[in-house]
């Protein structure tokens, strides 16, 4: 899913990620509504904290990360890491398991933009009345547009494709073009601390 809201920037997110979010989202609710009717004391209602962590990881696992283009750079966010690369140093882009993005001796992979798996490229096959082996022949699977891998893979493509046009982006310095990298510490933090009261919790239920 592309949001286009801003001129400058175009920000993509996975619906698919996003619509299993809202089924953890809801299916934590009704078991905490549960809990909660079916309590016969108050020490049951440490299950409503493990509940709360759960709720809490699929939103930091599936609805934060996102891919940002802009004039500047691409940048990533993934669950752990937030890594803004400029285009002077970006050399590649793949889509064999996932959206890749690829630097001079590194590569970093897009949380938000997975491969589509073989049902996914039959539905598409048939969507648009093609043989999957005429397909696969033409286009690599992860490149397929409908998928989270083909679509953000198409919108970097197209943005760099459109900055290099304009001679926007410096050549021959790739190798020394700053990747900036930084762990996304609130994150990892929820995690932790989230996951360690869980287990009090489930103790003490």
């Amino acid at each position: 899913m592309i949001d286009s809201s801003e001129s400058s920037s175009t920000v993509f997110v996975s619906r698919f990620n996003r619509i299993l979010c809202v089924i953890v989202w809801a299916l934590c609710a009704v078991l905490a509504v549960g809990a909660v009717i079916s309590a016969e004391s108050a020490s049951q209602y440490w299950f409503l904290v493990p509940l709360a962590w759960i709720g809490a990881c699929s939103f930091v696992a599936l609805w934060q990360p996102r891919l940002r283009v802009d004039d500047v750079s691409v940048t990533v966010r993934n669950v752990m890491r937030t890594i803004t690369i400029p285009w002077e140093a970006l050399i590649h882009v793949d889509t064999k398991y996932a959206l890749a993005l690829y630097t001079p001796g590194k590569s970093f992979s897009v949380w938000a933009a997975p491969a589509p798996g073989s049902i996914t490229v039959l539905r598409l096959a048939r969507r648009d009345s093609r043989s999957t082996s005429d397909r696969s022949l033409t286009t690599r699977p992860g490149d397929l547009p409908g998928t989270d891998s083909g679509d953000a893979a198409a919108m970097v493509r197209s943005r760099w494709e459109s900055l290099k046009s304009r001679n926007l982006i410096a050549t021959g310095i790739a190798d020394t073009a700053p990747v900036a990298v930084r762990w996304n510490v609130a994150t990892i933090a929820t995690a932790v601390l989230g996951g360690g009261a869980s287990l009090v919790a489930l103790t003490l239920a």
